[in-house]
């Protein structure tokens, strides 16, 4: 009888399951959309909706392969974005999505008191409205937040959290190593909360949930097993197979991230990149650099949605390869994250003639894509002091070639794309079948396949000068704050 492994992805505008067959192939998608909620600054989610959703394809994909046959799921999520719900599952707001600035006023306050070396050198992350700590705080100073306190009790979670303790009735209340380690509460070294960071939030610790490694027993759902979750960018790490010390991926979703192995080894970025675990397996635990970009496939969207300069994301490919002129789009809609940090900066474009068009427009949105991650490259080059070999890439937006061309010039090394688009996903199921019907990571080497390869093109200088151009209208634009 055949046998299946389950992985949920709950995103920034989608979840889907995936199902992966005994030979590692996946074998069948469900999927269900959901809308942000853009209020000035913040960026909110409705977690009830999300549950729902996520639920509704679950059942689908367990009915259409039977309980009996499904060995194990996989949770891997949109890390950061926070959810505040009581003790029978229900959300006492909207979630907090991880692209959401308005704490940032928050964070202002923390770095103004000084607190930034300490949570630095503690969860090796910066201060930023992007991870989960200030999220928290805010929540905790609503007045429809402290009137609910006076009566029940709150829990605080991650997506990851919020899904396994309405899929289990509530009797799992778990987060894994690397959605903990996105709090900025977390003890990356310790591998613990942090009771300094806690009394310094006003964070009670039985407010948060128990922290777990990555493939480990976190509850059950209609009898099957759930038995690995992660984050969804180190998901995408491990579901590259990116298993060795100085492998790296770039993911190009709504934003792009990009992370490196590092190993069992902590390195601190002077360059502005943050530390994080990777994944912790039988006690070992392995780390990585990443650079967050804020913004990717998003300015993709916004071409089409508010200036409609094509009807669908896909035509930008098309678009980018009729333009004769070099403009510079610095997509900073919420800020710059990795290298800069800038919260305050807002996008800009520069280089305008009277005979620049739309091309341009587009060319300049997608190489903004590239860009960004050529500024994290170079920084997560230059803190591990490891040579660049290749990069694998997934993603929605890696399916825009003319980018990837554009990225492979930039970086001046191989993007290698694997067959399977759902690499995120892959990741979570890979855990969840690991010694159950997938019996070693070798068996899950042998079952890879590479669809395309991308190499260098355009010459070196060219690309330097680019690039140069790029750099100046960065400055440029973190200079204009009124």
């Amino acid at each position: 009888m055949a046998k299946y492994v389950l992985a949920i992805d709950q995103g920034t505008t989608s979840s889907r399951v995936i199902v992966l067959n005994e030979k590692a192939e996946l074998i069948d998608i469900f999927s269900d959309q959901f809308k942000q909620i853009y209020q000035g600054d913040a960026v909110l989610q409705n977690s009830e909706e999300i549950f729902l959703g996520v639920k509704k394809i679950l059942d689908q994909a367990i009915d259409k392969y039977q309980e009996e046959n499904i060995t194990a799921i996989g949770i891997t999520n949109q890390r950061e974005t926070t959810v505040i719900f009581d003790e029978e599952g229900k959300p006492l707001d909207y979630a907090i999505s991880w692209q959401s600035k308005h704490t940032k006023e928050i964070c202002d306050t923390w770095k103004e008191l000084g607190y930034g070396p300490l949570i630095r050198k503690t969860t090796g992350l910066e201060i930023n409205p992007y991870f989960s700590a200030s999220k928290m705080v805010f929540f905790l100073k609503k007045a429809n937040i402290k009137k609910e306190l006076t009566r029940k009790k709150a829990f605080f979670g991650t997506m990851d959290t919020f899904l396994l303790y309405r899929l289990t009735g509530g009797k799992s209340y778990y987060t894994d190593i690397t959605n903990a380690s996105r709090t900025m509460l977390f003890d990356i070294n310790k591998k613990k909360y942090s009771e300094k960071l806690l009394t310094l939030f006003k964070i009670k610790s039985e407010m948060l949930p128990e922290v777990k490694e990555n493939i480990a027993n976190f509850g059950s759902y209609r009898g099957i097993t759930i038995k690995a979750m992660i984050g969804d960018q180190q998901s995408a790490l491990f579901g590259h197979l990116a298993l060795e010390k100085g492998m790296m991926k770039a993911t190009y979703g709504t934003g792009a991230f990009i992370l490196m192995n590092t190993g069992k080894t902590v390195y601190k970025s002077q360059a502005g990149l943050i530390s994080t675990i990777f994944y912790a397996i039988n006690g070992e635990v392995y780390y990585a650099l990443e650079g967050s970009i804020f913004i990717a496939g998003a300015s993709v969207l916004w071409l089409k949605e508010q200036l409609q300069l094509i009807k669908k994301s896909a035509e930008s490919e098309k678009e980018a390869l009729k333009s004769k002129h070099d403009v510079y789009f610095v997509p900073a809609f919420v800020g710059l994250g990795a290298p800069y940090w800038d919260s305050e900066v807002r996008g800009a474009i520069f280089n305008i003639t009277q005979d620049v068009n739309k091309a341009d427009i587009i060319k300049a949105t997608l190489n903004a894509i590239a860009y960004q991650v050529k500024d994290v490259v170079d920084m997560m080059l230059k803190d591990a002091k490891m040579p660049l070999k290749e990069v694998h890439i997934d993603g929605g937006v890696s399916q825009n070639n003319y980018l990837m061309q554009f990225q492979a010039d930039l970086l001046r090394c191989p993007l290698i794309k694997p067959h399977e688009t759902e690499i995120t996903a892959l990741g979570a199921a890979y855990l969840a079948g690991l010694n159950n019907i997938f019996p070693s990571i070798d068996f899950l080497y042998k079952s890879q396949k590479i669809t395309k390869r991308y190499d260098p093109k355009m010459t070196f200088k060219k690309s330097q000068q680019l690039h140069h151009g790029w750099k100046l209208a960065v400055e440029s634009a973190r200079s204009y704050k009124p």
